[in-house]
């Protein structure tokens, strides 16, 4: 009886860098796909210091903008509505003051501020407002 003959040589226990290789190429080029390339565009606010801080009540235009539309002095306004009205109360550096309701859009806000600065205003404070019930 043949017995078989055990092979002692040692065995090549090498790993194939080629699979591996691939599975990186291929994360690689899935985070380069996924990822934003758009440049994100910022709106400049500036906050007032301490020493600009003055009492202007009577100067400043009062806005509200909330579901139903935008108000002054409870009458609803429109977009061409706003450079009449800017026109007849504004005087060149004077405030606006843009009250914002909640659940307003944002897209509807950005509209308020774009026809306002179209329209001579250059000082806009955004304010937000408590919806009481």
């Amino acid at each position: 009886m043949k017995f078989a003959q055990l092979n002692n040589k040692p065995s090549s226990s090498r790993i194939s860098m080629t699979p591996l290789i691939d599975v990186v190429f291929i994360l690689l080029l899935f985070f380069m796909l996924t990822s934003t390339f758009v440049v994100r565009r910022n709106m400049d606010l500036a906050t007032p210091s301490i020493s600009s801080v003055r009492d202007t009540t009577d100067e400043v235009i009062h806005l509200e903008l909330n579901k139903d539309g935008l108000t002054f002095e409870g009458q609803l306004l429109t977009l061409d509505d706003i450079h009449d009205l800017l026109n007849a109360r504004l005087t060149s550096g004077d405030p606006v003051n843009l009250s914002i309701g909640e659940g307003v859009p944002l897209a509807a806000t950005v509209e308020v501020m774009d026809a306002l600065k179209a329209s001579g205003g250059r000082a806009i404070a955004l304010q937000t407002v408590e919806v009481t019930q």
